[in-house]
């Protein structure tokens, strides 16, 4: 199981690992700049990073993992199954931007600050402590990489069963979003947990977890 996303750092994930570690390995991802990683010294496009990834597990010898995405992390996901289909079985992806609807980042900001809030505290803490950690201008530069990254046209070079899911009060990744996404590949499903928002995967790790873990199931 891999696991990553961008803006907060593996311990993002730490609850979500440790119910997936009962079935398989577990791989969680700090991308150049996020989490306790150096920022570089230039901005790193989702390409990028997604080879990076691809690199990261051809050097483990990893093959034909389950690849699990949040937020950004959902666009390095799409990516990777896109370019290296031999590193992936199944695409997770939870709370996947960027909605064309809604695509500049001023729409993606009020989104957030609509969102963050009203996380439960201790995914406040956690959320807020590593958007720090990363740094405004990296913050700021990254979100422009993902504004720009065609997640509604790269997904249609996905061939991988895909599971799109969401908080039920997510205001980032809407319904429209996220049932489209799934209807662009053969085999694809949505699953929405309820009472949480867009850092499910932090807040409802559990939840999470079992509905993975029941898609990759046949």
């Amino acid at each position: 199981m891999l696991l990553h996303g961008v803006g907060l750092s593996h311990r993002e994930y730490s609850r979500l690992a440790r119910v997936l570690r009962e079935t398989g390995p577990v791989i969680a991802f700090d991308l150049p700049g996020f989490g306790p990683s150096r920022r570089p010294l230039r901005d790193v496009s989702i390409e990028e990073n997604a080879r990076r990834v691809a690199q990261a597990l051809d050097a483990r010898n990893v093959r034909s993992s389950v690849v699990v995405g949040h937020s950004m992390g959902a666009q390095f996901a799409v990516e990777l199954a896109a370019t290296r289909p031999d590193l992936v079985s199944h695409l997770v992806l939870i709370g996947p931007v960027v909605d064309p609807a809604h695509p500049t980042l001023r729409g993606q900001a009020r989104a957030l600050l609509r969102d963050w809030p009203l996380e439960p505290p201790l995914t406040q803490l956690m959320a807020g402590f590593d958007y720090a950690r990363s740094g405004v201008r990296w913050f700021l530069a990254q979100s422009i990489v993902m504004r720009d990254f065609p997640t509604h046209v790269r997904i249609h070079a996905v061939e991988q069963p895909l599971l799109v899911l969401r908080g039920a009060h997510d205001p980032i990744a809407k319904p429209p979003w996220v049932d489209w996404l799934a209807r662009q590949v053969r085999l694809g499903e949505v699953v929405t947990v309820e009472g949480h928002r867009h850092n499910v995967v932090h807040s409802g790790a559990e939840e999470v977890a079992s509905a993975i873990l029941r898609f990759v199931a046949p």
